[in-house]
């Protein structure tokens, strides 16, 4: 055992996670839940890097009544590695589908496993049957702390399946590169595995931490500020994997009708609140397999699979639906109206045939509109 090795492994996963944090809470928001849970992997991993450096250190010590402390730290040890595999799930679960909802109903029966291995900890330190110190104080892993390890595979694997369920039945239209955490932990667990006295499985795990949080922050350049959905960059990705795969997809374009008067009338301020509730009526009224993009000012775009002309024009009337509820029940100086062009895309049909489809109709829209609204102000002038 190399005490040296195992010093420098997990200082240098604190001094990362360190690293990672002051970088990280520049760009995150802690107000949702899904950065919470990323800013409680980092501590948890942090505190465990710092516990199992102790635990090497320590073992084989004699001080005196330095037993039960060591029962101690190895146990915590055994509660992070099911604590971030669990929240991990979590977090790629919200990373997926953005549903709180989700995580109540469905995580009270996934968490049986940690809550069980939990009461088992508990019960070891008074009846060893994970680990034991023995009584020269040396940690001894006994046959069934490896039950501990399949509880960590099983939720990693979990998530992995989480991932590979949503792209089958929603396209992969998310940036979530889970490999990037995976990958590094999978090495580093297996190695610590088969190998005792090697300790790198908390500083793969900061690894992991650093992967996401750099491929999150690509994920940013394809983000709308203001509105939070994709932005034009993104779109050409989007076209670009339907054309390659030849998939059957919808489209909608959606253009805010007289907005330019909101920004006359109420100032840009309004303005920019006009845009970000138009976003949040989008994001609520299309299925969760939509990929939704702020196109250009005040047009926005709305992309996903689908051979049916009858889920398109579904998805158009819920906006409308949603747009009307708006106004019936919001307190703002201004009311919001959309105009949606449909059109559908296969193999036959390319990406800029596709957007021609949309705006046309959009436009053929907008002027019924305009043209409504040009005559009844007229009727009121010739009626005055």
């Amino acid at each position: 055992m190399n005490i040296q090795a195992i010093v420098v492994s997990n200082c240098t996963g604190i001094i990362m996670l360190i690293v990672l944090f002051i970088s990280s809470r520049f760009v995150r928001h802690r107000s949702t839940l899904s950065d919470r849970l990323f800013t409680a992997l980092m501590a948890i991993t942090a505190s465990a890097c710092f516990t199992e450096m102790m635990s090497f250190i320590l073992d084989g010590s004699d001080l005196s009544h330095i037993r039960y402390p060591l029962i101690l730290i190895n146990s915590y040890l055994y509660v992070c590695n099911m604590a971030v595999s669990f929240i991990w799930c979590l977090y790629v679960d919200l990373r997926l589908y953005s549903s709180t909802e989700r995580i109540k109903k469905m995580y009270k029966w996934i968490g049986i496993p940690s809550q069980i291995g939990i009461a088992g900890i508990i019960v070891n330190i008074f009846v060893p049957f994970i680990f034991r110190i023995d009584a020269a104080n040396h940690y001894e892993r006994m046959p069934l702390g490896y039950i501990y390890y399949g509880i960590a595979i099983l939720y990693l694997g979990y998530s992995l399946v989480l991932l590979i369920d949503y792209y089958i039945k929603y396209g992969k239209n998310k940036f979530f590169p889970i490999l990037m955490f995976m990958m590094p932990i999978c090495i580093g667990m297996t190695v610590q595995l088969f190998i005792y006295g090697v300790s790198i499985v908390w500083c793969s795990v900061a690894i992991g931490l650093i992967g996401i949080h750099m491929s999150l922050q690509n994920e940013l350049s394809y983000i709308d500020p203001l509105t939070k959905l994709y932005n034009r960059n993104y779109l050409e990705n989007v076209l670009e994997i339907y054309s390659r795969r030849g998939d059957t997809a919808g489209g909608l374009m959606i253009d805010i009708d007289y907005f330019k008067s909101i920004n006359d009338k109420y100032g840009h301020s309004a303005g920019d609140l006009a845009l970000e509730d138009a976003a949040e009526i989008i994001r609520g009224s299309v299925p969760t397999k939509a990929v939704c993009i702020r196109f250009a000012g005040d047009e926005f775009i709305i992309l996903f699979r689908t051979d049916s002309e009858n889920e398109i024009s579904e998805t158009a009337m819920k906006l409308r639906n949603a747009v009307q509820g708006f106004n019936e029940n919001s307190d703002r100086q201004y009311q919001l109206s959309f105009s949606i062009g449909c059109a559908m895309i296969d193999e036959n049909c390319s990406a800029d045939e596709l957007l021609g489809s949309m705006d046309a109709a959009m436009y053929s829209e907008k002027r019924a509109k305009h043209c409504r609204s040009a005559i009844k102000e007229e009727e009121l002038r010739v009626n005055v």
